[in-house]
């Protein structure tokens, strides 16, 4: 259905081209916010399964061809804006690689091709789909899906025609006449469409069979919710020889910490004294009382004897002032 060049006047076709320049342009713009939210290669699968599909032409005499489209599908999947930038590409490449189409009739191809069959096929299944989504069983609600999907891409191929049928009789030359090439389109178009709702709903039925996220018409419901995984203290509690150790109380972790800071020998301080400089650290009261003076030795023997008396002696059984006292035993 690639209109070549010279079948359209020069200023139906370059109106043509002004409309698919700003389709394309809005086009591409949404689509770029879809991408930068979600990266993925699915738009470069669907543009090499439009030019495959749209190279596999039926001539319908008067120099034109059938093909099927493929829009529809990649509407579907990732959304009319991504869809019509991606025919946008393929339509460019046919006309100017392959000599599918004319040069000057880029812009009606893409409208025929691009943007007419997207907006319909998306228009049409958004239209059903909260029919879709009464399905209660998985399996209905993909058969509904795919019905509804081949449905859509069908009247979206026919409505393709229908476009270029009418930029026939808008610009069309004296060559060959507006009824007759509108007769010759719509009746190849019965069987390209009959054909391309099949596939469509067969391909939709296996991506969502398989990968549903990948189906842009028919997102997860956001109502959805997950069942919450059971708690793993459960399934704790459930083995006799998973050790289970009473938790201590707040109160209790208080004094504990209390305790530590107030035990003698440990050589921490809840802080400065009032008058005083700030508190010695620990390594502080260890550097003192290794370099003790002798001095001290008339209370506890030598100042050896005191450093291994303080340091060697277990917490809560005894105290310095005890070691010192006359006849005390060193423990």
């Amino acid at each position: 259905m690639h209109i070549p060049d010279g079948w359209v006047d020069l200023p139906t076709s370059a109106t043509a081209g002004v409309i698919a320049a700003g389709g394309v342009g809005a086009a591409a713009r949404s689509a770029a916010g879809s991408l930068r939210d979600k990266v993925t290669t699915l738009p470069a699968v669907v543009a090499a399964y439009l030019l495959v599909a749209q190279l596999l032409v039926l001539p319908v005499g008067f120099g034109t061809s059938a093909h099927l489209i493929g829009t529809g599908l990649a509407a579907l999947l990732v959304g009319p804006a991504i869809a019509i930038v991606c025919v946008a590409v393929v339509v460019v490449v046919q006309a100017v690689v392959l000599a599918d189409g004319g040069v000057t009739a880029i812009g009606l191809n893409v409208i025929d091709d691009g943007l007419v069959p997207a907006l319909v096929t998306w228009a049409l299944f958004v239209a059903v789909r909260p029919c879709v989504r009464r399905a209660s069983a998985l399996a209905d609600q993909r058969r509904r899906a795919a019905i509804a999907a081949g449905a859509a891409a069908a009247v979206g191929s026919m409505g393709a025609a229908m476009a270029a049928a009418g930029a026939f009789a808008l610009g069309g030359t004296d060559a060959v006449p507006t009824r007759i090439v509108a007769a010759t389109m719509g009746g190849a178009h019965l069987a390209i469409a009959a054909i391309e709702g099949v596939l469509t709903g067969l391909i939709l039925t296996t991506v969502l069979r398989l990968r549903p996220d990948l189906v842009r018409a028919l997102p997860a419901r956001a109502d959805a919710t997950t069942p919450a995984p059971p708690a793993p203290t459960a399934t704790l509690a459930a083995d006799p020889t998973y050790p289970v150790y009473p938790a201590a109380s707040d109160a209790e972790a208080v004094d504990a910490v209390d305790l530590r800071r107030t035990q003698p020998g440990t050589g921490a301080t809840d802080g400065p004294a009032d008058g005083e400089g700030p508190a010695a650290s620990a390594s502080d009261t260890v550097d003192r009382r290794r370099t003790e003076p002798a001095a001290s030795a008339k209370d506890h023997g030598s100042g050896a004897d005191a450093f291994d008396l303080r340091w060697t002696e277990p917490e809560g059984e005894g105290t310095d002032a005890e070691a010192s006292q006359p006849g005390g035993t060193a423990r």
